[in-house]
């Protein structure tokens, strides 16, 4: 593979570069050309140095890190804890994974809802309003309607009569 034209970082490859820092990029199975081209590759490059450098220096950070001291009763309360929480009844574990701690990343989502819907109401004025009916226009419906209701009596009138002259 040319990695002067696809550098790791740009090609979202990174897990070479961390391979390369930990000293595992042997165990990845490349070959012994490939492996040479990326080395060369990381040396020229001043993104993979850095990336590679700032590696390093976690790695050796984590080589002098030591945890500390393991209590002699850490197995006892441990077990202590999980069957406190298993013997709590569902209700109040429902009620501990909705406490407010765990909603705060969902404000700003609900603001951001919030302020798009208000702006979509305030940019569409007209689907919210009830249409203006003036006084004249329901007289005129009010007629209309009359005169349809005076037109279904004369047909069922005239229907009635027609079937009587043929009896």
């Amino acid at each position: 593979m040319n990695w002067i034209n696809n550098c790791p970082l740009k090609t979202e490859q990174t897990d070479l570069l961390l391979d390369d820092a930990a000293g595992t990029l042997a165990r990845r199975g490349l070959d012994a050309a490939t492996m040479a081209a990326l080395r060369d590759h990381m040396e020229t490059c001043p993104d993979c140095l850095a990336f590679r450098a700032g590696q390093k220096m976690v790695w050796a950070a984590l080589d002098l890190w030591e945890p500390g001291p393991v209590s002699q009763d850490f197995n006892r309360r441990l077990w202590q804890r999980i069957e406190a929480a298993a013997a709590e009844p569902w209700y109040a574990r429902l009620a501990d994974s909705l406490r407010m701690t765990s909603w705060k990343p969902l404000i700003p989502l609900a603001a951001a809802i919030m302020v798009i819907a208000g702006g979509f109401l305030l940019d569409h004025p007209a689907a919210n309003k009830t249409p203006d009916v003036t006084i004249i226009e329901a007289d005129q419906v009010e007629q209309t309607l009359d005169d349809i209701q005076l037109l279904r009596q004369l047909d069922a009138t005239t229907t009635q009569g027609s079937t009587q002259t043929k009896m």
